[in-house]
Formats: structure tokens, sequence, C-alpha cells
């Protein structure tokens, strides 16, 4: 019995010391791979984990680091700092932009050129990132009346991806785990929270602790990343496979291959005509919240890649293949909607738009992706903090002469 435990003991010795060399090994190489800093969240289905620190290898290269609060930002305390201006930036993955560094953000950027052009006079700004990749205007809003008020912020940045923000709004639709996120419905021509997916197993407070620990402890070893990222992979195929047999399945049901146009067309399928009701009163819901706290509202829109074509033929034969008769169609109602509830827009089309055709430099892309597809790299970000300083300068100026 003793000679049979020695043994046991030394083969799990020796799986140990291989599984520590090869840990090492790859370290040595230079090898990273995706980890995950989410979590399971009750309010608003998931959010970045509190604390949690993890490479971005899929796109682009990055270190990401989610502060005490939950976001991928600086350390910021939670009572403003006397004399210090405020900006808060809700959005997705655009604004979240784990792809880059932290301080190559446009958040950040644009924090560091608020403060040495000083519009707000001499007083310091802050540009707080509250992105969360995934996140629709409904999950937005949320976010914003159960958080983000609790930072005292003097102004409201709203990003807007309609590349996948009106998907995000309906949850036959979403494809970012759909039933297990909260959704504004219109009943009554008012808005009303549906927020039954919180009673999963997944929010148990005990599962969510668990989770979060085999996540940390998976972030710290590149093996445990590497499997992960195969078992992630299988899984997002199996969910695309089953939402795209779903969605045949259904009557009235999506194409399967929706999220490549359908934005750009005017509703007819009845879960649009439902995605954009509800969106169009999000926006106007949007500008009441913020109003109601004495702040000024800004929209970004940010655009997909195909309203970014430089090549006429190239964006002639996208709008052939879907029948499209405008790439503004949504930007375009976004911004109507937003107008008539008083709220100001930016929309950075145009000037990523003439950025590519001035240098020929892709803003979006990186080094182990295709150039101009996906989320912005550093160029990017660059230009869009260069438009929403000067937005946000102007909107300093009309408060000032006020």
């Amino acid at each position: 019995m003793k000679n049979f435990a020695k043994k046991i003991l030394l083969i799990l010795l020796g799986v140990f010391i291989s599984l520590a060399v090869c840990e090492a090994g790859v370290r040595i190489l230079g090898y990273k791979f995706s980890g995950s800093t989410y979590t399971a969240d009750p309010l608003l289905g998931w959010s970045l984990r509190p604390g949690a620190s993890a490479w971005e290898a899929d796109e682009g290269v990055a270190w990401s680091k989610i502060n005490s609060h939950g976001f991928r930002d600086h350390e910021r305390a939670l009572n403003k700092p006397q004399g210090v201006y405020r900006i808060a930036v809700l959005g997705d993955s655009g604004t979240e932009a784990r792809q880059v560094d932290m301080d190559k953000t446009y958040t950040s950027l644009a924090e560091k050129d608020l403060n040495r052009r000083h519009c707000f006079r001499e007083g310091e700004v802050e540009v707080l990132n509250f992105g969360v990749p995934g996140y629709g205007t409904g999950q937005e809003l949320l976010l914003l009346r159960e958080r983000v008020w609790k930072f005292s912020p003097d102004m409201i940045v709203l990003q807007v991806f309609t590349g996948n923000d009106i998907f995000n709004n309906h949850r036959a639709l979403n494809v970012s785990t759909p039933d297990l996120a909260p959704y504004f419905l219109l009943k009554d021509g008012k808005l009303t929270l549906d927020d039954s997916f919180r009673h999963a197993p997944a929010f148990n407070p005990t599962r969510i602790k668990l989770k979060g620990i085999a996540a940390d402890i998976v972030n710290d070893s590149v093996l445990l990343q590497m499997l992960y990222k195969l078992r992630r992979v299988g899984a997002q195929r199996e969910e695309m496979a089953r939402m795209n047999a779903k969605a045949s399945a259904a009557s009235n049901a999506t194409p399967p291959d929706y999220q490549r146009y359908l934005a750009f067309l005017p509703p007819t399928i009845p879960s649009m005509v439902e995605a954009w009701q509800v969106t169009d009163a999000l926006i106007a819901e949007f500008g009441k919240e913020v109003r109601s706290h004495h702040a000024p509202l800004l929209i970004m829109l940010t655009p997909t890649k195909h309203q970014t074509y430089t090549d006429p033929k190239e964006e002639e034969e996208y709008r052939a293949k879907y029948k499209i008769d405008s790439l503004e169609y949504a930007d375009d109602r976004i911004e109507q909607q937003a107008r008539a509830s008083g709220i100001p827009v930016l929309r950075m089309t145009q000037p990523l738009k003439e950025e590519l055709k001035r240098t020929g430099a892709p803003l979006a892309g990186f080094a182990n992706t295709a150039p101009n597809e996906g989320h912005l790299n550093e160029r990017g970000h660059a230009v869009v903090a260069r438009e929403l300083v000067r937005a946000i300068c102007e909107i300093a100026a009309a408060q000032a002469s006020n």
C-alpha cells in the first residue's frame, strides 16, 4: 500500500514538474492568450470583474486591468475631488477598448487633451471609462442609473455603435448571451424592465464568487489560457449554429447573416421594428435621465467598417448585395431621435473616413487581424479622441456663455 502511494505521488510530481516546465517554456517564448475579466451581474447580466487583469491577444495585444469599481480605467475615487469636472463615457467594447493599451484609448487621450486645452477653465478634467463589451442601450441606461451617478459626473457621453446596439436591445436579435441579460420592453408606449434573467442559476452569489476565483487562476497560467481559448472558440461556434438554426425555424425570421447589414435598412421584420421602437424610446429616456441630474448629454455615433469605405466601388458592391439605399440610415434615425430630445450628436463616420483617405493607414485592425476589420487601433482612437474633445469643448463654451 505504501509503495502504491509512493508511485502515485511520484506520478503526480512528474506531471506537476512537466506542466511547470511547459508553463515556463511558453512564457519564455512570449506566448500570450486572452484571459477573462468578466463576471455575472444580477443587475446588468454581466460586467467587468473588479480587480481582474488579463491579456487581450485575439485582436491586438494589450494588458487589461479592471479597477476596483469594475471598469477598465485608472483607479478613481467614488467621491469626486474638489474642483474636478467629471465626464462619464458609457458604451460597449469600442469604449472599453481592451485591444489597445489603456493610455491609448480615446477616453484616456481625451482626458489628457482636455486638461491641456483647459476647456473648463483651470479645473482638472477626468474622463471616466464605463465601457462594457456587448452592452446595449438598455444596459447602459441601467448602468447610468445604478452605478455611474455615484461618481457625480458633470457630463455624460453615450457611445452608440449602430452595427449592433439595436440588436443588443432585443432578445431575439441579441448575440451577447441573450437569455442572461435585462431588456426594456414597450408596453402602452412606456418602457418597462424585464429582468427575469436574474433568477437563472448563473447569478447565485456563491457561484459568481467561485467562477471569479477560477477565472483569476486561469489568467495566471498561459497553459490554462490556451485551453480556455480552445473551449471558448468551440462554444462560440456551437452558439452561432444554434442561433442560426433557431432563426431559420422561426416565422418572420431574420436571415442568418443579419448582423452584417440589417441595421442599415428600414425595419420590416417584426423583431427589428420592435428593436428600433425600443431603441428610439431608450434614447429619449437617456435624455430625460440626464436632464434630471442637470448635466449635458452628448451622443457619439461610431461607424461600422462599411460606413468608412473609401473605395466607391467597394461601397456600391456592398450596398447592392444587401439592397441598401443609405449606409447612414441607422445613424440618421438615432440622430433624429436624439435631436428631438434636445441631445447633441457627434457622428464619427466622416472624420474617420477623411483620415483614412488622407493617410491610407488603417484605423481599425491589428498585426494579428485583417486591416480595417474589428475594433479601432491606436490611430483610430486618436481620431475619435480629437473629435470628442472638440465637441466637449463646444459644449463647455456654450455652458460658459449661458
